[in-house]
């Protein structure tokens, strides 16, 4: 072999392993590549993974917050709902009681009322000993029935009493009036004056007294509106109603068939 094909066999070989070497170099880039798609996409993916669920979370705390602030906000009406309504209750009641004074300034039927009142807290206290208090303007009207007071006692119950009206100690002058009784040396009192009997007749009668001022469903709207919505309803024919509450209680209160007094022991 001479050096010519020496040469050319050489340089063959150099071609030969040039091309190798570029097919090899190509290769490596080619996986590098891919290996870097398959990281880059990864990376995307990761990251769009990771603000989903940023967004997810943010979204969720939103929502918790908007029934907070709702729930506080309707939590707020109906206080504010429930405080008007009872500042309604407590006025009517204030009237009632402003009314029922002016029934102590008629002389026969308050003398009547005393009356019935004084034989109504003998009989729930069945005491041979009584003794019993009023304003210091009332001690002559009450003076002047206790002798029909203890006859119609004795003929009711067959018993005794002995009655004495308290010349030391007096009913406020400025209250609606009424009596009140007391017997085994003051250890029981029964409270039967006006102010006693309209707050019972109150207590015992709230649930009609609610629907009449406020409606059958108004509890059931405190629930799902707002105050301001509210007050609408509150407001309705309201003139009307209260009085014809109002006329109620005074009736409950001053009525001979208002059974339920009260006793302290």
């Amino acid at each position: 072999m001479n050096d010519q094909q020496v040469r050319q066999q050489i340089q063959q070989m150099v071609s030969f392993i040039r091309q190798e070497a570029d097919e090899k170099a190509n290769e490596i880039l080619v996986k590098a590549e891919e290996e870097f798609n398959i990281r880059k996409l990864s990376a995307v993916e990761a990251a769009r993974e990771k603000i989903r669920a940023e967004y997810e979370k943010k979204n969720k705390q939103i929502a918790i917050y908007q029934k907070i602030q709702n729930s506080t906000e309707l939590n707020a009406a109906r206080l504010k709902v429930l405080k008007e309504m009872d500042a309604e209750l407590q006025a009517l009641l204030g009237r009632a009681l402003e009314e029922l004074v002016t029934i102590s300034k008629d002389k026969e039927k308050y003398s009547r009322f005393l009356h019935d009142a004084t034989l109504q807290g003998l009989i729930a206290l069945a005491d041979e000993r009584v003794v019993l208090k009023v304003r210091l303007e009332d001690a002559p009207l009450l003076k002047a029935v206790l002798p029909q007071i203890e006859k119609e006692y004795t003929s009711k119950t067959g018993k005794k009493v002995a009655l004495s009206i308290d010349g030391s100690t007096f009913l406020d002058e400025k209250s609606a009036g009424g009596v009140v009784l007391s017997s085994n040396e003051g250890r029981i009192v029964l409270d039967n004056t006006f102010a006693s009997r309209l707050n019972i007749a109150y207590e015992q009668n709230l649930p009609v007294i609610r629907t009449m001022l406020f409606g059958g469903s108004c509890m059931c709207m405190i629930f799902s509106h707002h105050a301001e919505q509210i007050k609408i309803v509150l407001r309705r024919k309201l003139k009307l109603v209260r009085k014809v509450a109002r006329k109620l209680l005074v009736q409950l209160a001053s009525s001979r068939q208002c059974r339920h007094i009260r006793c302290d022991m």
